[in-house]
């Protein structure tokens, strides 16, 4: 029986005339509660079967590289705690998501509140999103992070120096809500002329529901699926980015 539905069943026991059993989380309590969530992360894989600890320790182990071991301990379903030795590593891994086990997204969050688990809100991962067909007038920060709203809240916008972004490719740090269908496509509007599309492609996304959108499962999972070729779902692969650094480094290796 996991945590939730234990508290749940407790929550429906009626107890009579016994008191409740209520500690305050005051004073040294607190103080020492602090010291220890400094160092953690809490984190939730959207993997459809369990995971296995040893392995998941393993995998990042080899793709974090933190200066110190990471303890990675099981919360029950497919939530871990990650207690990192120096706040350095924790700040890198946070900011250098999204990150991957077993094809499947690992979404990181620090504790919220007091920490229990089942109060923890895993609804929101930090992607570096590329925009398409961006006007040239639209290549500066200020604007690319009203379009970049469109999608989520916008963290960093990538610039070349003086505040520009001119080039094919505009980049946006930007935390996505992964409970709702992923944006493929905003559009820009002038008065009197035609609306202009703008492709949205997700760096470092993990698999994901060509159907419905949805991170989390395969469209073969998907209850609205019904049988369709892939390439006519409404989402495909395309929306997989490349990070420019990568795709210039294969654009060398072809050429040779």
């Amino acid at each position: 029986m996991d945590t939730e539905e234990l508290i749940r069943k407790c929550k429906a026991i009626s107890i009579g005339e016994d008191k409740e059993k209520i500690v305050n989380f005051e004073g040294s309590m607190r103080s020492k509660g602090r010291q220890v969530v400094v160092g953690c992360l809490v984190g939730k894989i959207l993997h459809n079967r369990s995971v296995n600890q040893e392995g998941l320790k393993s995998a990042l182990q080899m793709v974090w590289r933190t200066t110190k071991e990471v303890r990675i301990e099981s919360l029950g379903n497919n939530v871990f705690l990650f207690k990192f030795a120096l706040e350095a590593d924790k700040k890198r891994i946070l900011a250098g998501g999204p990150w991957h086990f077993d094809r499947a997204l690992i979404i990181l969050t620090e504790p919220k509140g007091i920490g229990e688990v089942t109060r923890q809100a895993f609804t929101h991962t930090s992607f570096w999103v590329q925009l398409r067909n961006v006007p040239i007038m639209c290549m500066e920060k200020d604007i690319l992070k009203v379009l970049g709203e469109q999608i989520g809240t916008v963290e960093e916008v990538e610039t070349h120096g003086y505040g520009e972004c001119i080039g094919e490719i505009a980049r946006i740090r930007i935390s996505v809500d992964i409970t709702q269908p992923l944006p493929k496509m905003i559009f820009l509007k002038l008065e009197g002329e035609e609306k202009i599309p703008m492709p949205v492609g997700y760096e470092h996304l993990p698999d994901f529901c060509f159907c419905c959108g949805h991170i989390g499962h395969s469209f073969e999972e998907c209850a609205q699926y019904k049988g369709q070729a892939k390439e006519q779902l409404p989402y495909g692969v395309w929306m997989k980015a490349i990070k420019i650094s990568e795709r210039a480094r294969l654009n060398r290796s072809r050429g040779n």
